[in-house]
Formats: structure tokens, C-alpha cells, sequence
């Protein structure tokens, strides 16, 4: 089955020679993977399209069994690049994101996800990175989830639940909380 969806790329990995397994959240069907075959090959229709944090309208097919589909075009809506101009603005985009992948089941077809990552990279490519976006982000995650409450920190909540969340929180809440100065 071929699917049109609206999608924000959270992960590239590389496959093959020139191409890169990518996982989305999509508007429509949540966290989906697909296999980009040439998405790293210079002059490719796909190569500066599908990139991390790019949002983009994408075609895929699905499998006829497993979970990795394959994209057969994707253009770019939105590219978000002033996340790569600043340091702490992309560490602060890839934990996100990162946290967003250890958090929600690939298929979990819910359209809230996708709209809390994609609004919070586009406020993060637009404001100046601060503790409290990621805690926002943090609190709102865990709501999604049905595990927030106004007694516990919302990173806690998430890690009681989850058993483990993404390394380097620590270090970036320091180095946002450092950019106050």
C-alpha cells in the first residue's frame, strides 16, 4: 500500500553505499521507518530533502510483512536550519528527538506526537535554547503518556515508566542552563 503523510525525520542511519534507514513521525501513522536507497548520493532528488529535523510531505509503501517501508519521494516543508547554526539549540533537538524514539511504539497512530515534536523544533529553531523548552517538552510528553503529575518532575515520571531514557540530559540541562550567563 502506498501512503502520503506529512513527516518530521528524528533519525538517519546510513544503509547500503547511498542510503539511509530514516525514522519519522508522521502526522498520520506515527513513528514509521523507511529505507531511503539513495538519499546520500550526490545529485539525488532525495539528498538535502530527507535530513534530521527536516519536515517534508512523504510517499512511502508499506511491507508486505515487518515494520521498514520503502519512501518513494519526500519534499521538504519545512528544513528548520537554524538548528545547525547553534550548538545547543541541535543538542537540545536531537535529545528530543531521541526522547521522543525511546518513548513511542513505532504504528502508534496518534497525531498528537507528531505535533508536540514539530512544534517544539520549531520553537527551539527559533528562540534562544533554554532549560525550560525541554522541560515543557518533558511535562508534555509525559501527559501524552498519561504519567504526569504536578509532584514528580516529568523526566522522572518517564524514566519510572520507561525503565531508561536517552543519554546526555544531564550534560545538556548544564550546558542550557550555562547559556543563561
Amino acid at each position: 500500500m502506498t501512503i502520503r503523510d506529512i513527516g518530521c525525520v528524528l533519525r538517519l542511519f546510513p544503509y547500503k553505499e547511498h542510503g539511509a534507514i530514516v525514522s519519522w513521525c508522521t502526522a498520520e501513522h506515527g513513528i514509521v521507518r523507511t529505507v531511503a536507497r539513495s538519499v546520500l548520493k550526490p545529485g539525488s532528488e532525495l539528498s538535502g530533502v530527507v535530513d534530521l529535523f527536516h519536515e517534508c510531505e512523504v510517499v512511502y509503501r508499506t511491507p508486505a510483512r515487518g515494520d521498514l517501508c520503502t519512501l518513494a519521494s519526500a519534499d521538504l516543508i519545512t528544513p528548520r536550519l537554524p538548528l545547525r547554526g547553534d550548538l545547543t539549540k541541535l543538542r537540545l533537538a536531537s535529545y528530543m528527538c531521541r526522547l521522543l524514539l525511546s518513548t513511542v511504539e513505532a504504528g502508534a497512530e496518534d497525531a498528537h506526537w507528531h505535533t508536540l515534536i514539530s512544534s517544539a523544533l520549531d520553537y527551539t529553531s527559533e528562540s534562544v535554547p533554554r532549560v525550560e523548552i525541554l522541560q515543557r517538552f518533558e511535562q508534555r510528553l509525559a501527559e501524552l503518556h498519561g504519567l504526569y503529575s504536578s509532584q514528580v518532575p516529568a523526566h522522572s515520571a518517564l524514566l519510572r515508566h520507561f525503565s531508561h531514557l536517552p543519554a546526555g540530559r544531564e550534560e545538556l540541562v548544564g550546558q542550557l542552563l550555562g547559556s543563561r550567563d
